[in-house]
């Protein structure tokens, strides 16, 4: 789980085909040439950051304390100005990333000065909304590493000013802010996977009419000549050859019965399970999720069950890969008997099987195999079906 963590700190996720790198990382709708707009504002979490002043009233106990009456109103309007400021991050999502830059420095720079002056070290305990902005406003691969300097720019006032509170409030504003930026990074990764599974799908759709096309026109081109002509002939023979025309409609009978059979074996490949169809939808679905895919250059010839049963190892695998792995690489091998997928990942735990590989591994049992989920020296997990002892596998191509 730590590694978990730490992978995506290090290692943020690529972006997708048609997505802005610089865009506010929680974007929900598309962007406009009028972005401070009311309904701009509603889209990019206006109510969040009205939920986040209501931290304010903490600091309301202490307001008044060591302060005069011009210190009171001084401390009263900047309490004002900070959550105008901060409820108007909601209008500066579509902004170009150099601005929203901008903005979070200068709300920073409010809160340190300001923050300083009126609160002394107290003011360690604004600094929550910094973070929530950083968190935000600018992209994860910015954002990490703000959420830390922040953290630490906090924790060395605090040591400079001889009080541990700002040290605390540092750790939570740390916390928070790199929560928050990990949820919405996690959500940008769903969104752009589901994305790529949606194109995926139609491509694969488009794919399968064209080959059923295909099949049909030539399944049912060659039959239907055939049947006409035949047909022809046995009109012509019926008066002056009557068996001679028996035969060529029994011939005609024949080539109807066998191109019905291969219209219906055409159209009931749209539910088979094939390891070269698996394989070279696990290769788009890998590359649209930014992870090196290396697949065979070459397949055994396969009985159809365990073609099948391969094609599902191979689905399965790949789709943990992306939504869990964190991986940069995947690795598929094949051999008549076995069928591995192997990662660089954050690795496999032993208390977390899914629904899936355990399916997976009743479907593998079931047909008189092993399934070995293991984790890979060095990082990663290694998703193995063997069904005997195997040769050399064919070897995956970068």
């Amino acid at each position: 789980m730590a590694r978990s963590v730490f992978g995506g700190l290090l290692r943020p996720a690529a972006f997708g085909s048609g997505d802005d790198p610089d865009a506010a990382p929680w974007a929900l709708g598309p962007s406009t040439d009028l972005p401070f707009r009311w309904h701009r504002a509603r889209t990019n979490l206006l109510w969040t950051y009205l939920g986040g002043i209501v931290f304010l009233v903490f600091a309301i106990p202490t307001i008044a304390e060591g302060v005069d009456a011009v210190g009171l109103g001084l401390r009263i309007g900047f309490l004002v100005v900070l959550a105008a400021a901060y409820v108007g991050a909601a209008w500066t999502a579509d902004s170009p990333l150099l601005v929203r830059w901008c903005y979070v420095a200068g709300f920073t720079g409010f809160v340190v000065l300001g923050g300083a002056l009126l609160w002394g070290c107290e003011f360690a305990l604004f600094g929550i909304y910094p973070a929530a902005l950083t968190a935000t406003l600018i992209p994860w691969r910015h954002a990490r590493f703000a959420l830390v300097v922040w953290a630490l720019a906090l924790s060395l006032a605090g040591v400079l000013g001889g009080s541990w509170m700002p040290v605390l409030f540092a750790a939570l504003s740390l916390g928070i802010g790199l929560g928050m930026a990990g949820v919405m990074e996690s959500i940008r990764i769903r969104r752009m996977l589901e994305r790529s599974q949606t194109r995926i799908e139609t491509l694969t759709v488009a794919a399968e009419r064209e080959r059923i096309s295909r099949d049909l026109h030539d399944i049912l081109g060659h039959s239907l000549t055939a049947i006409t002509i035949k047909s022809s002939l046995a009109a012509r023979l019926a008066d002056t050859k009557p068996a001679a025309a028996k035969e060529q409609m029994v011939a005609v009978e024949a080539i109807a019965r066998q191109a019905l059979a291969d219209v219906r074996a055409t159209v009931s490949g749209l539910t088979e399970i094939r390891l070269a169809t698996e394989i070279a939808s696990a290769r788009s679905v890998l590359l649209a999720a930014g992870v090196e895919a290396r697949t065979p250059v070459a397949l055994p010839t396969l009985p159809d069950g365990i073609s099948e049963l391969f094609g599902y190892v191979v689905r399965e695998s790949v789709t943990n890969v992306v939504r869990h792995a964190q991986a940069t690489s995947c690795a598929i091998e094949v051999d008549e008997h076995s069928v591995e997928v192997r990662d660089d990942g954050v690795g496999v735990r032993a208390d977390r099987s899914g629904h899936g590989l355990s399916g997976l591994g009743e479907r593998v049992t079931a047909a008189g195999g092993i399934l070995e989920v293991a984790a890979v020296p060095g990082g990663g997990t290694s998703v193995r079906a063997s069904l005997a002892s195997s040769p050399e596998p064919v070897r995956s191509e970068r």
